[in-house]
């Protein structure tokens, strides 16, 4: 996603596109800054291509990506403009469909009357909400190839992918175990840089440790003590594998109908 959208900053036409359409809507009555490039992503991506300076995405909340609505404050998109979102599940969660709203539902269906290209990653596309997937083509990489300089640094990436192009297609394709090959077409896309320069892939190792500064790893390396036994012991008897007292408690807050206490 990341190498797709690095392609689509140093975009001429695409880029010329949208500003020519942003000086027309300048002539009429708007007041709107005109970027340098068309693409958004809910991570920090530094564009790199030869003979051109570095350029930065717009960095965008995709809960906020919608129509304008009284609950929640929007984005303004930018016209022709391409949007990644990584770990897409989080905010199109599957299992959170019921509650799905429909300003950003028909955001999604209608986006492409504003010549907006949308990439979400996921591990698996089960976990995106089915109105989403329904509208969705899918590309599943298959292999990944990565070429190496003299100093042991990545230097080209070849992808193996499937390209599927609609949601029948991808439910005849799992339910065939991956296996009819009429559901999709196999190519190699290549990148003769480093992508990974790019970006930070380690940018969500932070929440592994919050909640924990305090705190030290359950490590027992030095001779044990009837001290330290009865302590091991008791992080024993608190950290095993039973369900956590409150681990299952509703994290929504419903009102009593006897009064206004929440």
């Amino acid at each position: 996603m990341t190498h797709c959208l690095n392609m689509l900053a140093f975009d001429r036409q695409r880029t010329k596109q949208m500003q020519s359409e942003l000086v027309r809507k300048n002539l009429n009555g708007f007041s709107l800054t005109i970027p340098k490039h068309t693409v958004s992503a809910n991570y920090d991506i530094t564009f790199k291509k030869y003979g051109y300076s570095p350029r930065h995405n717009r960095r965008i909340n995709p809960y906020r990506l919608g129509f304008s609505n009284n609950f929640v404050e929007t984005h303004f998109n930018i016209p022709f403009e391409a949007i990644g979102i990584t770990e897409a599940q989080k905010y199109l969660n599957s299992r959170m469909s019921m509650y799905f709203p429909e300003w950003q539902s028909r955001w999604y269906e209608q986006h492409g009357h504003d010549n907006l290209d949308i990439f979400l990653d996921t591990q698996r596309p089960m976990l995106i909400d089915v109105n989403i997937r329904e509208l969705a083509q899918f590309i599943e990489i298959m292999k990944l190839k990565i070429g190496y300089d003299k100093y042991g640094k990545p230097n080209k990436l070849v992808w193996t992918i499937r390209t599927i192009g609609n949601s029948a297609l991808f439910d005849k394709y799992m339910s065939s175990g991956k296996q009819d090959k009429s559901c999709y077409k196999e190519s190699k896309v290549t990148a003769n840089y480093n992508v990974f320069d790019l970006y930070d892939s380690q940018s969500c190792k932070p929440k592994f440790y919050e909640g924990h500064f305090n705190e030290d790893f359950d490590i027992q390396e030095s001779e044990p003590t009837e001290e330290s036994v009865d302590g091991y012991i008791k992080f024993l008897m608190d950290n095993d594998d039973e369900l956590p007292e409150g681990f299952y408690v509703s994290r929504v807050k419903k009102r009593s109908k006897d009064n206004d206490q929440l």
